[in-house]
């Protein structure tokens, strides 16, 4: 079989395969947000990644049954609820976005970089928005 033969075969084999792990990775439901908080920084990961320093927030606000519109921006992942990404929040602006589309509770971590975030559920949101109001008002 000449070379071409070939090339062309593997690329008919691929494109099928690549685009069935963009299906599978698109519709997963087990995407979520890796957090992790200590006293000088906290970290989300999960599409995008940030690291926040607590020297550079300015402040920390929970926004409980908040029916804000928020827009993808740029690069992001979206499936049916979950999101992670940049993005354009009504009456925030541009940020980075982690949350839920199920949960209408939202952190907003106001800093060089607005980040808006929340968990699964309401309580959880809360809980750790009261953890890191008080790693910040530690690192004052």
């Amino acid at each position: 079989m000449g070379k071409r033969i070939k090339i062309v075969l593997a690329v008919i084999f691929m494109i099928p395969l690549v685009l069935i792990l963009f299906i599978m990775i698109s519709s997963s439901n087990e995407t979520k947000i890796n957090f992790y908080c200590n006293e000088d920084y906290i970290e989300l990961d999960s599409f995008i990644h940030d690291k926040i320093y607590f020297q550079d927030i300015q402040d920390i606000k929970l926004l409980c049954n908040n029916d804000m519109h928020i827009q993808k921006q740029g690069i992001g992942f979206l499936n049916n609820d979950f999101f992670s990404g940049e993005a354009v929040a009504e009456d925030i602006g541009n940020c980075r976005a982690y949350y839920y589309l199920s949960n209408d509770s939202y952190i907003l971590i106001d800093s060089n970089v607005d980040v808006l975030l929340n968990f699964k559920s309401k309580e959880e949101t809360r809980e750790i928005y009261e953890n890191l109001k008080t790693y910040l008002l530690k690192s004052r």
